[in-house]
């Protein structure tokens, strides 16, 4: 949201005593508004007459609380009921307008769980996101994708329960690879009995809710009773399976006990910001922990902020039965009631015990994580800071979006976006888009960047919201000029604009940075233009990657389809049975015999033309 920078404090004071006067007691919410007539600011209140009236008390002013004062022309307030109402309707109001100086998560993505199915005949194991049902076993959630991925990958070896869609689940004649590399126990084909398969579920789900602690103990003696009867190959399937609960890491306290299912949530200022950092420990484990930015412009007191936090996060994710906070917070009654209308939770700040100690150590991390990082990017607030007063951007660059092209001779076009903010390179954020067009190829430039920026801000999904304070073109004047159009026609005023272009000779002591209002003579020994050359080459290592990825799954989807002999149902079938066209291209001769309606010499061929291009 733009700012207009009208500051007027005399006006505001006179704003803020007239709405002392003319506003109700009793419980609502109240809006400041700006000259624009934008909301700049929402909030609550349990008196509405007596919280407008603590703005204009001098000793309470603080010097963003001036600068809201400053900007607002005028107040308005909606009456609620209930004191919970309003913090309902404000909460709802802050996430639908998004106003400057409420409290903003930069990053609310929903958590990852590992869902075990229990309405199905053959119950399955996969990755869940979203809204969790009783229909179902959730564990979780875990604060890392890649986490998720590999307990799922050690759970499929432990429990050998399937993975697979219900689609795929019905439409097996044989095993699956999952099967054959000792993942999976085969139910799709009978190779499994549905009893044994069930304990093997509740075997999973126990082991997961911390309640099965001797299941690796139980294994070790079934497989040495195994091993004597000279079942060997029953031996080493559990064997596998011991292995397998061994890798799963869960970190595990000792001194909490198996049933504990609680929340950390820490908040804290880091660079000037404020963060709040969320562990999750589930069944006495720690599942990881995840790092949120707040917008740079709040300036509430630190219980407000969490207390904004807390309902913002608990709607949209289950909250456990406990959670943890690092300081006294007033009405958590009204809180929990909110984020938890139907389950009994607790909130409170642990006082002694085990959950202290845990306190502390999340405290003493997060002092060690910020030092650390601190060294690490020691210049790059001061960089910001400087680029920030030496380019007059309007805003502070905190959020940083850069974006490139890529393509082969106008084949296989792919535009990138990478994101900067909160002092480092945020991954999780970057996003690729591949170029549409009726043609096999495309040369122009500038067509393809203005598809990649329309599309970027056309506001269709939830992430799309979340605007940048800079935006980073890699090419000249041209792309500038046609983004700024582009950002213009959405009336996206607010967001600075720079390129960043080649020399005539390459070099990169040649580069220009380019502004639509001045022009930018940085020397190349800046640290601000060996920043933003960081950025582009960032971005354009992101976009020739994604392209060469682009590629080559074509490259392999061609030869598949161009191999002579092999007809549309051998291709079903091998796809079938060895699930991608990557696992095709790495297979043996003797594993591709092993397909339904492959013989030696079909075998040979699909073997011979993938390999040509390894």
């Amino acid at each position: 949201m733009k700012l207009k920078t009208d500051y007027n404090y005399n006006r505001g004071l006179t704003v803020l005593k007239e709405a002392s006067k003319s506003f109700p007691d009793g419980s609502g919410v109240y809006k400041f508004i700006d000259s624009s007539d934008s909301i700049i600011y929402i909030g609550k209140a349990k008196n509405l007459r007596k919280r407008i009236s603590s703005y204009s008390i001098d000793n309470k002013q603080t010097r963003k609380i001036k600068t809201l004062i400053s900007l607002t022309k005028k107040l308005e307030f909606i009456k609620t009921p209930t004191e919970m109402d309003s913090l309902i309707l404000e909460n709802n109001l802050i996430k639908k307008i998004k106003p400057p100086f409420n409290i903003r998560l930069m990053d609310d993505k929903s958590f990852p769980f590992i869902m075990i199915t229990k309405t199905q005949e053959w119950p399955r194991i996969r990755k869940y996101r979203g809204k969790q049902t009783t229909d179902n076993i959730f564990f979780g959630p875990f604060a890392n994708v890649s986490v998720v991925d590999e307990v799922l990958q050690q759970l499929e070896k432990a429990f050998l329960i399937r993975s697979c869609s219900d689609n795929i689940f019905k439409s097996r004649k044989r095993p699956c690879i999952l099967h054959q590399i000792k993942r999976c126990s085969a139910p799709c084909v009978g190779l499994i009995t549905q009893k044994e398969y069930s304990n093997l579920v509740n075997e999973a789900i126990l082991f997961l809710k911390g309640k099965n602690p001797k299941l690796k103990n139980s294994l070790v003696k079934i497989m040495e009773r195994k091993s004597k009867e000279e079942n060997y190959e029953q031996a080493a399937i559990i064997r596998d399976r011991i292995k397998a609960i061994s890798r799963i890491n869960f970190e595990q306290y000792s001194d909490l006990n198996n049933s504990e299912n609680f929340d950390i949530v820490f908040l804290y200022k880091k660079f000037s910001q404020i963060h709040v950092q969320l562990f999750f420990f589930r069944s006495g484990k720690n599942l990881g922990n995840k790092d949120f930015f707040l917008s740079e412009k709040i300036f509430e007191e630190s219980e407000t902020v969490l207390r904004q936090f807390l309902i913002f996060f608990y709607k949209r994710n289950t909250p456990p039965n406990e959670i943890l906070i690092n300081f006294h917070m007033k009405n958590t009654e009204l809180i929990k009631k909110v984020i938890s209308p139907n389950k009994n939770i607790e909130i409170k700040r642990p006082k002694k015990g085990k959950k202290l100690e845990l306190m502390k150590l999340v405290s003493d991390n997060i002092l060690a994580s910020s030092k650390d990082k601190q060294n690490i990017n020691d210049n790059e607030p001061i960089v910001l800071k400087n680029l920030h007063k030496k380019l007059k951007l309007k805003n502070f660059p905190f959020r940083i979006e850069v974006y490139d092209n890529s393509h082969l001779s106008g084949t296989d076009a792919i535009g990138a976006m990478v994101v900067y903010q909160n002092f480092g390179f945020s991954k999780n954020h970057y996003k690729k888009f591949n170029a549409k067009t009726k043609l096999n190829r495309i040369f122009d430039d500038y067509k393809m960047m203005a598809e990649m920026i329309e599309r970027r801000f056309n506001f269709s999904e939830e992430w799309k919201k979340e605007l940048p304070n800079l935006i980073i073109i890699d090419g000249g004047k041209g792309q500038l000029n046609k983004v700024d159009q582009i950002l213009k026609e959405k009336k996206l005023l607010n967001i600075d604009l720079l390129s960043i272009s080649k020399g005539k000779n390459r070099k990169p002591s040649e580069d220009k940075i380019h502004s639509l209002t001045q022009n930018i003579s940085l020397s190349n020994n800046d640290k601000e233009f060996y920043f933003i050359q960081k950025l582009r080459d960032e971005a354009h290592r992101f976009a020739v990657s994604s392209h060469k990825v682009k590629r080559s799954s074509k490259m392999k989807s061609s030869t598949f389809d161009q191999i002579v002999g092999i007809g549309k149902k051998t291709k079903y079938n091998l796809l079938n049975y060895f699930g991608t066209i990557e696992n095709i291209q790495s297979a043996s001769i003797n594993d591709l015999k092993k397909v339904e309606g492959v013989g030696s010499q079909t075998a040979k061929k699909i073997y011979k033309e993938f390999n040509k291009i390894v």
